[in-house]
């Protein structure tokens, strides 16, 4: 297996005379990748953030997301979509707005690069409850609220989870098929009716995976969830699609893959190694789960697995 070093992003600890470097100059005496994020740390414990683009330090915040999932989509509303159709708006209709803000230094990043649209293709990585999902889900609902894209392309290799007993061939329509593996994007939009909602109306695409060969996806938001479970192969392939005015989101783990064969082949392995310092890419890995402290608990068994290795 590959040895995974490159996480998107430096913490760094400057001396005094360092600081004075950054301050006066803007600039860092090491070598960082195009759009490898930097977190500066103070001596009273508080952090600066830098985003390493075009041979220059950008400074940022990171930002914060409203969450769909207390929202009505205009979607919902049929009569209301046809008006926002006619107008060519595609406008979520008011409703209870949740703002998500990052929790910890990796999040700051994720969410900084989920918001910056110079980035075609965004990797984030990270253990159980990291937020992977749920940022690449959002950032793909406000590029479809704002306008930005027409629609949002959920794609998900359909395997099940490793050594799980199977039930067998899944009866219904190609969506009945691969609804189970749509279930994380309904867990952030609140309801199965809101998803459907999407399909209807030319807002949402589940193709299957093994069909996507040949396609050409324009101005889409792609979400490829789960993509531990998808090789080299799979992986240039979806990069293959991304057309004009669309953008992809991958979100994996590296230490859940659901068959040999990606772990022989793992594409976003592959991914980071081939396109980390490309100017279209952007990559965060998140080591903290911040899902609750029951779900922390499940690192455990990784960490007792290493000791054993050792």
């Amino acid at each position: 297996m590959l040895e995974m070093t490159y996480t998107g992003w430096k913490k760094w600890y400057p001396t005094a005379d360092e600081w004075l470097t950054l301050y006066n100059e803007g600039k860092v005496l090491f070598e960082l990748k195009e759009n490898q994020y930097l977190i500066v740390k103070s001596d009273d414990g508080s952090s600066i953030f830098y985003c390493y683009e075009n041979g220059q330090l950008r400074k940022f915040t990171g930002g914060s997301f409203k969450t769909f999932k207390e929202t009505s989509l205009a979607s919902l509303d049929d009569t209301k979509y046809e008006e926002d159709k006619k107008s060519a708006t595609k406008k979520f209709s008011k409703g209870k707005n949740v703002t998500i803000t990052p929790r910890n230094e990796e999040q700051v990043c994720a969410f900084d690069l989920m918001k910056d649209d110079s980035k075609t293709i965004k990797l984030l990585t990270g253990t159980y409850g990291s937020g992977k999902t749920m940022l690449v889900v959002n950032a793909a609902l406000e590029m479809l609220s704002q306008g930005k894209v027409d629609k949002i392309v959920w794609l998900r290799n359909a395997v099940g989870v490793k050594d799980a007993g199977r039930i067998g061939y899944l009866p219904g329509s190609e969506f009945d098929k691969l609804k189970p593996f749509i279930m994380p994007l309904v867990d952030h939009l609140g309801s199965e009716q809101r998803v459907v909602k999407l399909i209807e109306h030319g807002q949402l695409e589940v193709p299957a995976l093994e069909f996507i060969r040949g396609r050409n996806i324009e101005n889409a938001a792609i979400i490829c969830t789960e993509a531990q479970n998808l090789t080299e192969d799979m992986v240039k392939l979806i990069i293959g699609r991304v057309a004009k005015g669309s953008y992809l989101f991958f979100d994996g783990d590296f230490r859940q893959y659901d068959r040999i064969s990606f772990e022989k082949s793992p594409g976003i392995k592959r991914m980071i190694e081939c396109l980390a310092g490309e100017k279209l890419f952007g990559y965060v890995h998140m080591s903290v789960s911040e899902r609750s402290e029951t779900a922390k608990l499940a690192d455990k068994f990784s960490d007792t697995a290493d000791e054993k290795n050792r």
